[in-house]
């Protein structure tokens, strides 16, 4: 279509719209009634119709569209495709689940990339007559690749917790004109993340670039989840027409899935009164066939009725009355019906949740990755050991480094290497808050310590997850710092020291592996070289900066 057929078919769809706002209506009424995805219900037309869209997005694989159920605390697939409707749940969806608008290149015979293993594990998740097939089931937040995403969009992205995490390179994924593109395959890979034979399935499938976007739609929560091309040219796909498209695509595609039930709803509404309407107007033609008889038996006993009126006055209060009282208690035992199913259903979800998912257990380390992971524990700790001791001798036992905490953190650099918790911008902003907040509070007086350093910690661990720098060593050293006798600004920069050295130690042994990255990005050098070069948000050079 050319540029100048586009311009006449959009001022011709605003034209119509200004003079023809009856036409609205009359357009999203076929759409209602239209089933198009088989048992979907009445308003399935309309999330057809908007899936549409999604073949303007570039450079993207296919996509999935889920829904949180606020009963049960699970995340369930929408089904996508004509010959599926409805939620997946536990039953077994097949294909309608993931729509696919291109095949991935390594399963493409004529390709180059082409693997069996990833064919192989393509049709386990596409073809529901294959011997293995994956079924997509209800999973849970953090669990899989939806639960991965969902757990890291933290439900949202205008407030100021959000706000925070975009300017400090925290995950979002809900921004209007960016999106996070995420590794499938560090994800598989990461030991942090529970075993999901789907997950597995989709990195070796091709699927290796995924985002998610959340919507919310008053209430009906879910989040769209886009699979991109890999190979292809990562500028274009993160374009801001394009993310900006995506992230309204997302919203759109969201609304017309919650409004699925609620026209279902309406539709049965419109039915029920049409036939309750029917049901009224036979009443009355019988009421007004029975008066009429009523006045007929009237005129011939006049004289008998207007003796017995006051009675039947009397007796009409009275039944009034006993009406009233009756829907009363009915309203009060309705009422308390509804509270005890409610506190029921709860007390029924907790108990589901105590008994845990269904989860894996997560791969162990192969002896090789254990070897790494001794030699750097090892090195990192002689050298701050080494480093303590010298501190001690120097000054004549005065300062010393804490090492407890340390070793908590190369836990995490050597074990957990993806993991954003590992990151150096976490260690380093979160420790020096959590210090801090543990040493401010030892200027507060008569804090008793016991209290004190149930306090520490209590500020610290909700205070990193809302900053979006969470840090599990941070809270160690909030509790040690917090009851440390010789508790100053000093010993803080000691051990600051001391985890800048874990960084550096751990920065040069992991890289020597070919199965580890660490850091996965230097978000204050990166940061700090877009303000001396001028680089743009898709890391091309625009002005380059001179010193004054």
């Amino acid at each position: 279509m050319s540029e100048s057929t586009i311009r006449n078919s959009t001022s011709t769809r605003s034209k119509s719209s200004l003079t023809k706002p009856v036409a609205v209506a009359a357009a999203v009424e076929p759409a209602v009634q239209t089933n198009n995805v088989g048992g979907g219900g009445g308003g399935s037309g309309i999330l057809t119709q908007s899936l549409a869209m999604v073949d303007l997005i570039f450079g993207i694989y296919g996509i999935e569209l889920w829904h949180y159920n606020e009963a049960t605390g699970k995340l369930a697939i929408i089904s996508l495709n004509e010959e599926d409707g409805g939620e997946s749940g536990n039953n077994n969806s097949g294909s309608g689940a993931f729509l696919i608008k291109r095949q991935p290149q390594e399963t493409d015979p004529d390709n180059d990339y082409a693997t069996p293993e990833a064919l192989e594990a393509y049709n386990k998740l596409t073809n529901i007559t294959q011997s293995g097939y994956i079924a997509v089931n209800e999973t849970d937040p953090g669990v899989g690749l939806s639960g991965a995403l969902w757990a890291e969009s933290s439900g949202g992205g205008s407030d100021a917790g959000a706000n925070f995490n975009r300017a400090w390179g925290g995950i979002g994924h809900s921004g209007h004109e960016s999106v996070v593109w995420r590794d499938v395959c560090e994800l598989a890979d990461d030991p942090d993340q529970p075993y999901d034979e789907r997950l597995q399935a989709l990195a070796k499938a091709g699927f290796k670039l995924a985002t998610g976007i959340t919507f919310d739609i008053n209430g009906y929560r879910g989040i769209f989840i886009v699979y991109g091309n890999p190979h292809g040219d990562r500028n274009k796909l993160n374009n801001p027409a394009n993310a900006r498209f995506m992230n309204n695509a997302a919203q759109l595609i969201g609304a017309a899935a919650a409004i699925q039930d609620p026209i279902e709803r309406v539709l049965a509404f419109r039915k029920e009164e049409a036939f309750n309407n029917w049901h009224r107007l036979k009443i009355k033609l019988l009421t007004i066939v029975r008066m009429l008889g009523v006045l007929r038996y009237t005129n011939e006993n006049s004289g008998g009725l207007s003796s017995d009126r006051p009675k039947l006055e009397k007796k009409s209060s009275i039944a009034m009355l006993r009406e009233a009282s009756a829907r009363f208690r009915e309203n009060a035992k309705e009422t308390a019906e509804e509270v005890k199913e409610a506190a029921k259903n709860k007390a029924t979800r907790w108990g589901k949740k105590v008994r845990g998912g269904s989860a894996g257990i997560a791969p162990a380390f192969t002896w090789r990755q254990c070897l790494w992971t001794f030699v750097g524990v090892v090195t990192t700790h002689t050298i701050l050991s080494r480093i303590n001791l010298l501190i001690m001798t120097e000054s004549d036992k005065e300062f010393n480094l804490i090492l407890a905490p340390l070793g908590a953190l190369t836990t995490l650099q050597y074990n957990l290497t993806a993991a954003p918790a590992s990151q150096p911008r976490n260690a380093i902003f979160a420790q020096v808050f959590a210090i801090t907040v543990a040493i401010c509070l030892s200027y507060i007086p008569n804090i008793p310590p016991w209290f004190r350093s149930a306090l520490a910690p209590a500020i610290v661990i909700p205070g990193m997850a809302k900053l979006g720098i969470i840090h599990p060593p941070a809270g160690a050293s909030a509790i040690v710092f917090s009851t440390w006798k010789e508790n100053n600004w000093i010993t803080m920069g000691i051990f600051l020291a001391g985890v800048a050295i874990t960084i550096v130690t751990a920065v040069g042994i992991n890289n020597m592996s070919d199965r580890r990255q660490y850091p996965t990005s230097w978000y204050l050098v990166n940061k700090a070289k877009k303000a001396i070069v001028g680089e743009n948000e898709l890391g091309q050079v625009t002005v380059i900066k001179k010193a004054p």
